[in-house]
């Protein structure tokens, strides 16, 4: 037996957005990439019997990137939310498993970028508020709907 690895479009992120009727999880359309980098600060150890280094605060970032597409409400709902000082809950989900770790996340910055002939993009970073929850989700939410070429655009 081998070992399969995996490749970067077999991970994805989800945000859990709130509205009237509740919580929902949405995947913002044609993300182009995304990382989670957990970080620790060290705490020197020094004593006439033993030295080394342990553990200080742990930090966890999160950071997602994608096209800007019409009916997305991902960009929208992001936009909003940092400039109400809202957290979002962030999903990291494995699609071959659909294992998903999720946590509550400051939005420290979005940007979005208008380049003269090139997609319009969007970029998040995040910092973990408290801790990630593991679960199992029983779907993956759908990404940005298909084109259908055989309708007639005006």
């Amino acid at each position: 037996m081998s070992a399969i690895e995996y490749k970067g479009d077999e991970f994805l992120y989800a945000v859990a957005v709130e509205d009237d009727e509740g919580e929902t999880l949405i995947r913002p359309f044609n993300q182009t990439g995304g990382s989670t980098n957990i970080s620790s600060d060290s705490i020197d150890l020094a004593t006439k019997d033993k030295s080394g280094s342990d553990y200080g605060n742990v930090t966890q970032e999160v950071s997602l990137e994608g096209l800007v597409t019409e009916g997305d409400p991902f960009v929208d709902y992001a936009k909003k939310a940092i400039r109400k000082k809202k957290f979002l809950k962030i999903y990291e989900i494995n699609t071959r498993t659909k294992v998903a770790e999720h946590g509550m996340y400051m939005i420290s910055s979005f940007e979005r970028s208008y380049s003269n002939g090139e997609f319009a993009t969007y970029s998040l970073s995040g910092t973990l508020n408290g801790d990630v929850t593991e679960e199992t989700l029983t779907e993956v939410p759908e990404g940005a709907p298909t084109t259908d070429d055989n309708t007639d655009t005006p």
